[in-house]
């Protein structure tokens, strides 16, 4: 990818220093000839970039994991790079330090950039013969228990093939990227980014020799709330929320179209796994 034709600077919301950042980073692009817009990512906002933002653009999003996760899922479809500065906690996918930003975004307006491609998931939650809800999930999908502390029963299939009735505290479905959160808590494997793939990690399960899978990036999991459940939530990226009623049934696959993360080489994804302690 070359230099970027214009840079979308998506800033955390409420965040009087990613808002003050986002200016100066504005102000130094334009001094460049580089055309920009600042935006501030509130949770609750839909349709947050500009109908012209495209490939040949830059996504630059101030904040941490949980602002990259909000924002990736709008570029998705776009097919618009996404370079994150951290302004976060953890910040594993945010690969650059705030503070080093002037020469980090220099080397780009002059050799341009490489973009890894990362898998997320399509799902969609089928309820009485219609879709009650679909989208993507740059991390995870997870099936979980409500406020009460009571087994859920699940059904598992894998391309239309049942797999096993389950009673449990949740499942989560997971990316290669997402396999570093709440999956690997969960006792589910680590998977590096550049695998076609994703994961099945159950939640405590009970009396049950079911072990986390990992799955073709190819393959279509579907999980089913039997009929007995009490109140079920799924939670897409730990940010988007649906309570699940008896027989519904999510049913998840890889997207047609990747999450574009600009890499520049600064550090492996290994490195990364020690240097915030995952490993």
């Amino acid at each position: 990818m070359g230099a970027p034709c214009a840079v979308y600077i998506v800033a955390k919301a409420g965040h009087a220093g990613a808002l003050a950042l986002a200016g100066e980073i504005e102000a130094w692009l334009s001094g460049r000839g580089v055309a920009s817009r600042v935006m501030e990512n509130h949770p609750e906002s839909a349709g947050l970039l500009p109908e012209q933002a495209g490939p040949g653009d830059l996504l630059l999003v101030l904040g941490g994991d949980g602002t990259m996760l909000g924002v990736a899922r709008e570029a998705v479809p776009r097919g618009l790079p996404v370079l994150g500065l951290n302004l976060g906690r953890v910040g594993f996918l945010n690969e650059v330090p705030v503070e080093e930003w002037p020469e980090c975004l220099a080397a780009l307006l002059e050799q341009g950039c490489e973009v890894v491609r990362h898998t997320v998931l399509s799902y969609a939650v089928e309820r009485g013969g219609a879709v009650a809800q679909s989208g993507l999930a740059v991390n995870d999908l997870v099936i979980s228990r409500g406020s009460l502390a009571r087994l859920i029963h699940l059904g598992l299939a894998v391309d239309n093939e049942p797999l096993t009735s389950m009673r449990a505290d949740g499942v989560i479905i997971a990316t290669p990227l997402g396999s570093t959160g709440y999956a690997v808590s969960a006792g589910g494997p680590i998977v590096h980014p550049s695998l076609d793939c994703f994961t099945v990690t159950p939640i405590c399960p009970f009396l049950q020799n079911l072990r986390p899978l990992a799955l073709p990036g190819r393959s279509e999991v579907a999980v089913t709330v039997a009929e007995e459940t009490p109140k079920v939530h799924l939670t897409v990226d730990g940010q988007v929320g649906l309570v699940l009623a008896s027989g519904d049934v999510l049913r998840a696959t890889r997207a047609e179209q990747d999450l574009l993360l600009v890499a520049l080489g600064r550090s492996t994804y290994l490195a990364r796994l020690v240097a915030k302690g995952i490993v």
